[in-house]
C-alpha cells in the first residue's frame, strides 16, 4: 500500500511539473511579463507595453543558441510605430523585424527562457497582435553555438493579444525541419 501511495505521489509532482512548465521543444513567443508566459496583455489606451521575444529551448536537447531569425507583425492601428530592441549581448542584427532579420549574439545563451528582443508599443485601444512569422531567407531558423554552427529550427508557441486573446495561443505551430549543420564560414556571412 505504501508503494502504491508514492507512485501516485510521484506521478502528481511528474504531472503538476509538466504543467507548470508547458514548453517542450524549441518555442519561440510572444511574453509580456517573462518568464510568466502572459500572451495577453491589457494595457489603458494610450500607453506603452512591452512585447518580449522568448526563446526556450529548456527541454530541446540543445545546450544553447547563438542566432535566431524571424520576422513580426503587428496589427494595423494597434500601435503608433513600435520600437524594436536585441536584446542579445552583442547587437548584431541584420535586416528588419518587419521584413525578416537574424540577431545574433557574441556568447552563447544557455540560459532559458531567453529574451531575444523587446517591441515596445504604444497602445491606441484597437485590439489586435504581435505575431511571430518565418524569415524569408532563413525560416525558423536558430544556429547553436558549435563550429561547425549545427541549424535547427523552432515552433511558433504563442504570438501576443494586446486587448484580446492571441490569434495564434499556446501550442502555437510547428513547421520544423531536421537539422542540417552549416559551415562556420556560411554563418559568417549572414554578417558581412
Amino acid at each position: 500500500m505504501k508503494t502504491v501511495a508514492i507512485a501516485i505521489s510521484v506521478l502528481v509532482l511528474v504531472a503538476g511539473t509538466a504543467v507548470a512548465n508547458p514548453i517542450v521543444g524549441e518555442w519561440l513567443y510572444i511574453d509580456f511579463d517573462p518568464p510568466n508566459f502572459a500572451h495577453r496583455a491589457d494595457p489603458p489606451i494610450y500607453t506603452s507595453v512591452d512585447a518580449y521575444l522568448m526563446l526556450d529551448l529548456t527541454h530541446s536537447g540543445e545546450p544553447g543558441f547563438a542566432s535566431v531569425s524571424f520576422r513580426l507583425d503587428v496589427t494595423p492601428g494597434m500601435s503608433s510605430p513600435p520600437a524594436f530592441t536585441n536584446l542579445l549581448p552583442g547587437d548584431l542584427a541584420i535586416g528588419n523585424w518587419e521584413t525578416g532579420i537574424t540577431l545574433a549574439s557574441t556568447e552563447c545563451i544557455t540560459t532559458f527562457p531567453a529574451q531575444v528582443a523587446v517591441l515596445t508599443l504604444f497602445y491606441l485601444g484597437v485590439p489586435g497582435d504581435v505575431s511571430i512569422h518565418d524569415d524569408p531567407q532563413y525560416p525558423r531558423w536558430v544556429v547553436n553555438c558549435e563550429d561547425p554552427g549545427g541549424v535547427f529550427y523552432y515552433c511558433m508557441y504563442s504570438s501576443g493579444g494586446v486587448g484580446k486573446d492571441p490569434a495564434i495561443g499556446p501550442s502555437g505551430d510547428c513547421g520544423g525541419n531536421p537539422v542540417e549543420d552549416v559551415s562556420w564560414a556560411t554563418i559568417k556571412s549572414l554578417y558581412r
